[in-house]
């Protein structure tokens, strides 16, 4: 990779209190940082952890016109971010990120869904319609490039389920 991790996505939003009261509240996140930026509008910059060493950083604007929700990975216009997908450790800790995100009442959740051999995932929204996904188990230490007759930037056949080997730490 060509750096070391990802420090934060940055996001407008338009309602901090609803932003700060489902990462907190409903997934259990802490705010890493809350000011007003120091220039005419004085707006709320928030920082919220979403994993070890990463943020999201939203940046709230009152009047703000949010895009309305759309399903992850469906073809639009006008909408460059399609969505943020966290991993988890276990199939025990995805099921229970599953029922917490169904006792919260969660907008947008999905049903689970098998996303190759063994990989399972659900999609679901924050109050503000950002899609987020939780997949188990983590897709980086199996990753699979499907074929593709016609490929542009792989200039070798690509691994296949059965051929892959997991790469040594060192």
């Amino acid at each position: 990779a060509p750096v070391a991790s990802v420090h934060h996505v940055a996001l407008v939003k338009n309602d901090m209190k609803k932003t700060v009261d489902f990462y907190r509240d409903v997934l259990g996140s802490e705010v890493a940082l809350g000011h007003r930026m120091p220039r005419p509008g004085a707006e709320r910059h928030y920082m919220i952890t979403v994993a070890p060493g990463t943020v999201f950083a939203f940046f709230e604007f009152s009047d703000a016109k949010l895009p309305t929700y759309k399903a992850a990975t469906l073809p639009t216009t006008g909408r460059a971010f399609d969505h943020v997908c966290f991993t988890v450790e276990s199939m025990e800790q995805f099921n229970a990120w599953s029922e917490r995100l169904t006792a919260a009442g969660v907008d947008n959740l999905s049903p689970i869904q098998e996303m190759g051999p063994n990989s399972h995932a659900y999609f679901f929204s924050d109050p503000n319609g950002i899609v987020l996904e939780v997949i188990a188990p983590n897709p980086m230490m199996r990753l699979h490039v499907p074929e593709d007759p016609d490929t542009v930037y792989y200039p070798r056949p690509f691994p296949r389920w059965d051929d892959w080997e997991p790469r040594s730490a060192s």
